[in-house]
């Protein structure tokens, strides 16, 4: 390789590594881990960090050969969005796979729509949280509310309930909300909504790697504006949102209201 080429792979293994490095940290204070625990859990992401990839990609860059096993890691998990074109709304049928997330992390997990064979994993996810696990019931059988909800988003063209998997496993899960306003010219918007990452994935790109992908997806679904909501007290999530662009340009409030009875 020329001087150049050593340059700009340097480059690329400091960015791979930092960004990795950045991101378990701030997974790890999320997770409420201490200074410690957040220190081992950015040193393991630099640790798995696919150097091979990326010499793969410098490789390709310069126009020089890259040994086949390299080659073979940089074309996994492309960075393409699956999905429909701008303006169309039809969604893969449940359970089919759309491509992989963006490869911003190596090895990055499948995204797909959930069946209703992934809710216990899913509301599992959903209760493996400080917060979730005071309102959640993963237990066996599921309350009927869950398959309830679960058929509502089915039904509706603007929800897409998704999963991450990696192996075969269900590791990640969000819900895009897309919805038409007359603000901004018509401007249609995507929401971002329970987001959860499984315990074992944390600290290795995930979550960044699934809200880039939804980031993308809203764009091929002709949205103008991304947006999400995140709790207060997650204070790392907070800089983790904004490392990926978004701006806290606006103050969410909720009501709390108590299911009324049925006559």
């Amino acid at each position: 390789m020329s001087s150049t080429t050593l340059s700009d792979l340097a480059a690329a293994v400091r960015d791979a590594c930092s960004g990795a490095a950045i991101d378990a940290y701030e997974d790890a204070g999320i997770q409420g881990l201490c200074e410690q625990g957040r220190f081992e859990a950015a040193v393991g992401a630099i640790e798995r960090v696919d150097l091979a990839a990326i010499v793969a990609a410098a490789g390709a860059a310069a126009g020089t050969a890259v040994p086949a096993g390299a080659s073979a890691a940089a074309g996994e998990g492309g960075p393409g969005v699956g999905g429909p074109a701008v303006g169309e709304s039809h969604t893969p049928a449940p359970g089919t796979p759309y491509a992989a997330a963006p490869a911003t992390a190596p090895q990055a997990p499948l995204l797909r729509r959930a069946t209703r064979e992934d809710l216990p994993a899913i509301v599992a996810l959903l209760a493996d949280d400080v917060l979730g696990a005071q309102r959640e019931r993963p237990g066996l059988p599921l309350a009927p509310g869950y398959a309830q909800a679960f058929d509502a988003i089915e039904r509706d063209p603007n929800c897409e309930l998704l999963v991450a998997c990696r192996d075969g496993r269900v590791v990640g899960t969000m819900q895009l909300d897309y919805t038409p306003g007359l603000s901004r010219q018509g401007a249609w918007r995507a929401t971002i909504e329970a987001v959860r990452v499984a315990s074992a994935e944390r600290s290795k790109g995930t979550g960044r790697a699934m809200i880039e992908w939804a980031i993308e997806r809203a764009h091929a679904r002709g949205c103008r504006v991304v947006q999400l909501s995140t709790d207060r007290s997650r204070v790392d999530a907070h800089r983790f949102y904004e490392r990926l662009g978004f701006v806290a340009s606006h103050l969410g409030m909720k009501l709390e209201m108590a299911p009324r009875e049925r006559s």
